[in-house]
């Protein structure tokens, strides 16, 4: 009974410990957050696309969490006006974002988003390339390239692009649509081409 109670005192030593640890140590936000590792393998994993979709959820939520308020702000500013077509808004509050927290991976892709739709793709791309530079495995930027891709009808790139995201996210049903419909194009042009 007595070596139960030190056990269980030790045990409670060590999980307070451990909270106190969380609230002291400087959380890795962002595109660094160290659950994101296992996120991914999870992601890869998922039985079913109601539990992918759970885990690309908690992905998308650690990519947009910053440490600089200021960063934060803005961000939650352009997403706003993203919903309400302000895009010079967007453009300008994601640009602040990146000039606040330039390794924030998020601040890039968001504004690469509101680049492809104001139609500005070369500058897209541009900030894809910088989203891809700092987190490798978004497959959102990936999609986006190859919707970027397939506008300026890059058939090719378009569906090395989504099989990229694929490649990280096989839980991606409009993906998997453009890379058949793709396919199915390029069947067209094969058969065309050999009679």
């Amino acid at each position: 009974m007595t070596g139960l109670g030190i056990m269980s005192r030790t045990a409670i030593l060590f999980a307070a410990l451990a909270m106190w640890a969380l609230f002291i140590t400087p959380s890795e936000a962002d595109q660094n957050d160290p659950r994101l590792d296992r996120l991914f393998t999870e992601l890869k994993l998922a039985a079913d696309q109601a539990s992918a979709d759970d885990i690309a959820s908690e992905i998308w939520a650690l990519w947009r969490e910053t440490d600089n308020p200021v960063a934060a702000q803005s961000l939650a500013d352009g997403i706003e006006a993203i919903r309400t077509r302000q895009y010079r808004s967007a453009y300008r509050h994601f640009s602040k974002v990146i000039e606040q927290a330039p390794a924030f991976a998020e601040g890039w892709n968001a504004r690469a988003t509101v680049l492809y739709l104001m139609g500005a793709y070369r500058e897209s791309i541009d900030d894809i390339r910088e989203t891809l530079q700092r987190e490798p495995r978004h497959f959102g930027a990936l999609s986006g390239l190859g919707l970027i891709f397939l506008q300026q009808k890059q058939f090719g790139p378009a569906a090395a692009a989504f099989r990229d995201a694929l490649l990280i996210n096989p839980h991606l049903p409009r993906i998997h649509a453009a890379i058949d419909e793709l396919e199915s194009r390029q069947r067209s042009i094969d058969e065309k081409n050999a009679i």
